[in-house]
């Protein structure tokens, strides 16, 4: 079997199940994304999304202008007017929990035949291939 067809088999259920949560929860997978890394990074801003999810700006700009207008984000700005820091409403925190609590449900069930130590490794795995295809060139 090919580990790039198995990689890609995996992602495509993955994101189905993903999505299937997410749409329960009025969002999108790219929403969640954003959501919840703004969760675990309060007062980030968009360009640090940009960078974690090599997602282009425009993209990002508009998922943060929308889950503001949705009342799941809002904005703080610092000293240059420009920048713009992130942060989840009240409402936000309560959808990235409800949505958080199921994506975890997911996952453990996914990785639940693994050793936490197993799973560990396979992640520096994939991320090291992760590095070398952002540096391919060919």
């Amino acid at each position: 079997m090919n580990l790039f067809s198995t990689i890609y088999r995996f992602n495509k259920l993955y994101v189905n199940r993903l999505q299937e949560i997410c749409s329960a929860n009025g969002i999108t997978p790219v929403q969640w994304l954003v959501i919840n890394h703004v969760f675990k990074n309060e007062g980030c801003t968009s360009i640090d999304i940009v960078k974690e999810w090599s997602v282009e700006k425009p993209t990002v700009s508009t998922l943060v202008r929308k889950l503001n207008e949705q009342g799941i984000l809002e904005f703080t700005s610092g000293e240059d007017k420009r920048q713009k820091y992130l942060s989840l409403t009240v409402e936000g925190q309560i959808l990235c929990r409800k949505v958080g609590e199921k994506v975890m449900e997911l996952q453990s069930f996914v990785t639940e035949p693994m050793s936490e130590e197993m799973v560990n490794e396979w992640t520096e795995q994939l991320m090291i291939l992760e590095e070398r295809l952002r540096h391919y060139e060919g």
